[in-house]
């Protein structure tokens, strides 16, 4: 029988706010808010009260729940109605059992004077209560608001607990960054939304998608320029590098192993699909050049067939690719840069035998890259264009835009689609 516990006296959280029975969290919700509007009658501040969304975090630990509650703070504050964090225990040995904090979170709007509340209740799971948290939390749920769930690091193997919120969801949110599994954890994904695909009672979104949005810019800036489009069907060659951290010489005192580079290649898959979806390419799967190579981040694809009909940017002309090409995905050592940031795209066409580069390098991990384009005269035309702090873009930044949609990112699916084709096919 699962124990609603409120004096757990294994797990202190105090900033959680108050232990209570999940029954009373309401009840002591309303008592919370009362005593903040007494504050106003004595003009100690000004607060406001918004009911925009249901925002339900899903966390694997208590700290890392910890630093998710600290980042709700940085979000803007009209994105915010009441926060369910939830601290799924997987432990074997943990007891089953529900525990539950609720607290009034609030920081300045304008200035100190007039702040912004929002109410978070905290609940940890385990056992087999973990099977049961879509149904828990719906009684705590507001009402006629939009949900928006929230998944830190990899979606898990035991996809009930996970498509069961989903379900209960209008768009769920990962950040592949994280993930511990890249590659197994975007395949994962991908095979949960083809599940789906009948029915999409969710929608799926991946903060890297945002973190890559400028290079996607960059790209498409190329061929905006008249006399580059044509360039477009004679594209034959893509390159693309991610950034991994250095391997560590020496072992250390206990005499333990060097330390691998860390490997995420999250981001230039879904970059490479996005290309390989926007130049209607096809990769041939039987081709036995073909390489796949998780642990080191290597990975290149073949086409051996005429990829169809390309239509140009603002008009009605199509062209037909020559139907042969590759794309490649490599590492590159960047101590500076988060493992996965990209690092270089580079793109080679040839169209009536002259041949045209055109090129996006970051430089020693700046947040900024050199474009270049080398054309068959021999003309280089290069620039120095912001990346955005595309790398270090905190998550609240990116949070802040996913919470602003609230449909499908089509365009985001079908490159998810097609990292499971290229990953898995």
């Amino acid at each position: 029988m699962t124990k609603a516990s409120f004096e757990n006296p294994g797990v202190h959280l105090p900033w959680a706010g108050k232990p209570v029975r999940i029954e009373e969290a309401e009840e002591i919700l309303t008592s919370l808010w009362h005593l903040s509007a007494d504050n106003v009658r004595i003009s100690q501040n000004v607060n406001v009260r918004a009911s925009v969304l249901n925002f339900v975090i899903c966390a694997p630990d208590i700290a890392t729940a910890q630093r998710a509650s600290s980042l709700l703070r940085d979000l803007c504050s009209t994105h915010i109605a009441r926060v369910i964090l939830l601290i799924l225990d997987t432990s074997e040995s943990s007891p089953t059992e529900v525990s539950t904090w609720v607290t009034l979170r609030s920081f300045p709007i304008i200035s100190d004077i007039m702040r912004h509340n929002f109410e978070q209740i905290t609940i940890m799971l385990s056992r087999s209560a973990l099977r049961s948290a879509a149904t828990i939390i719906q009684p705590l749920l507001k009402p006629e608001l939009p949900i928006y769930l929230w998944w830190l690091q990899d979606p898990p193997r035991d996809e009930t607990l996970f498509s069961r919120l989903a379900q209960t969801s209008n768009r769920v949110i990962v950040d592949s960054e994280s993930f511990l599994q890249p590659e197994n954890s975007l395949a994962r994904l991908a095979a949960y939304l083809a599940d789906t695909a009948e029915n999409p009672s969710w929608a799926l979104s991946d903060l890297n998608w945002g973190r890559i949005t400028p290079w996607r810019q960059l790209v498409a800036q190329f061929f905006d320029v008249p006399t580059y489009q044509d360039y477009l069907s004679g594209i034959y060659q893509i390159e693309i590098e991610h950034a991994i951290s250095p391997t560590r010489d020496t072992t250390g005192a206990n005499g333990s192993s060097p330390t691998t580079p860390t490997v995420n290649t999250t981001r230039a898959l879904l970059f490479s699909a996005w290309l390989l979806k926007s130049l209607n390419w096809q990769i041939d799967t039987a081709n036995e050049r073909n390489q796949h190579h998780p642990e080191t981040g290597e990975h290149s694809w073949h086409t051996s067939h005429a990829t169809g009909k390309l239509q140009l940017p603002g008009t009605d002309e199509l062209l037909v690719h020559s139907g042969r090409g590759s794309i490649t995905i490599r590492p590159r050592v960047e101590p500076a840069l988060t493992p996965g940031s990209l690092c270089l795209v580079r793109i080679l066409s040839a169209l009536d035998d002259k041949h045209a580069t055109f090129a996006i390098d970051r430089a020693d991990g700046a947040e900024y890259a050199i474009t270049s384009v080398e054309l068959p005269e021999g003309t280089r035309h290069q620039r120095t264009v912001s990346l955005g702090q595309s790398s270090s873009r905190i998550a609240s930044t990116l949070l802040h835009d996913e919470l602003e949609i609230l449909g499908h990112d089509r365009l985001f699916e079908a490159a998810l689609n097609e990292v499971y084709r290229l990953l898995v096919e």
